[in-house]
């Protein structure tokens, strides 16, 4: 695959109660999946001062929480134009990733961390940037990357060895560093990791999420399959059920960063869940008993033509390695997994919080629009009565 799409689905255990009064479609929702308790990980022998690049976005919330929460100290580095309300007890730095825009770095000379964490290091030239200037002023630098930093996943079970992908096409960075140009995001992020190697040998952390589900920036891609499982009757899915599905719960990712920094870990690490893998069919019951849908799933089979492109699924046959990324590596240096329907549910609950209980999937881009899908379910079953 070119890239990975993002997947965010947050929700916290605090809004439960909410579901309730979000339902507005009739049938009770189901009651509150008990997870099992959260291990407590002892506190760190010391606190530590950490420079976060970023921080208000995406992974970066869960992360800052996760770490303060522990008692270190943060600085935030960024432009001040995302959340800036959030973490009003944290230190912050108002500057630019590009050295030439505005104050730049500038904002950072002078000073010296333990630990920098690069949460928004999107093009090489600013990853270049940062390491060369904090090389001599912190530690360890720790860079979130990408599985898409991998040249292909032709192969499954794909361990942190494998290849990174060349970047094979010119790109055009964008002043807000978003991600913008997706066939060479991985690419990106791949010499991004080369720049943190080169300036930080031996005192550098790599981690490679796959799809987060959480944070701030919920996109309603991940609610996709629960919302609909609960609101319809039958709904079509492509493939057969074994196709693959891997995500991280955004708190996981968070805690595991924070541990990471705490241990000093040294290499590159998958993030990715849940704990055991799971296909398509494991994945819709989860949705089910998270949240008491009652859909039935039609199986499309083949992957037909305008539905390719669904919320997690890819076929295996075409894609070897989507959603078999091993996490066996950031298993053992300590990851640990809530139960997947934790995160479903909560991020169901976050969905709906967000847009209601009548979203327009279809309009916003995610899956098949109602009257194709109604005509590809009558023709499948059909088929099959028949």
């Amino acid at each position: 695959m070119e890239s990975t799409r993002r997947q965010t689905l947050t929700g916290a255990a605090a809004i439960l109660g909410l579901a309730a009064g979000l339902d507005g479609i009739g049938g009770a929702v189901a009651a509150p999946y008990q997870a099992a308790p959260e291990g407590k990980r002892e506190k760190p022998a010391r606190p530590l001062r950490i420079l976060v690049l970023g921080g208000t976005r995406y992974l970066g919330p869960a992360f800052v929480r996760a770490a303060t929460g522990r008692g270190h100290e943060l600085t935030l580095f960024n432009r001040g134009k995302t959340q800036p309300w959030l973490f009003p007890g944290v230190e912050r730095l108002v500057g630019n990733r590009y050295p030439e825009v505005g104050t730049g770095l500038s904002a950072l000379k002078g000073r010296s961390w333990d630990v920098t964490v690069d949460l928004c290091g999107q093009f090489p030239r600013v990853v270049e940037a940062s390491t060369e200037l904090l090389a001599g002023r912190v530690s360890r630098y720790v860079m979130v990357s990408s599985i898409s930093a991998y040249a292909n996943f032709k192969t499954a079970g794909m361990d942190e060895s494998a290849p990174l992908r060349p970047l094979t096409k010119p790109y055009v960075e964008t002043p807000d560093l978003v991600e913008g140009d997706w066939p060479t995001y991985g690419a990106r992020k791949a010499l991004g990791e080369a720049a943190v190697a080169r300036h930080f040998p031996g005192r550098h952390t790599i981690v490679r999420p796959g799809p987060i589900c959480g944070g701030d920036n919920n996109d309603g891609t991940g609610a996709y399959w629960a919302e609909r499982l609960y609101r319809d009757a039958r709904v079509l899915v492509p493939g057969d059920g074994t196709d693959a599905v891997q995500l991280i719960d955004v708190r996981d990712a968070g805690a595991f960063l924070a541990h990471a920094v705490e241990q000093a870990l040294d290499g590159a690490f998958n993030l990715v869940g849940p704990e055991k893998p799971i296909d398509v069919a494991a994945y819709l019951d989860a949705c089910r008993r998270a949240i008491g849908g009652k859909g039935e799933a039609v199986w499309a089979g083949d992957f037909p033509d305008g539905i390719r492109d669904m919320p997690m699924i890819a076929p295996y046959r075409l894609v070897p390695g989507h959603a078999t990324i091993s996490n066996a590596r950031a298993l053992a240096a300590g990851l640990r997994l809530r139960p997947i329907e934790e995160t479903i549910r909560d991020n169901w609950i976050d969905h709906r919080t967000r847009r209601g209980v009548r979203y327009d999937f279809a309009a916003a881009g995610i899956g098949v629009d109602a009257a194709r899908e109604e005509k590809m379910i009558a023709a499948l079953t059909g088929a099959k009565k028949g």
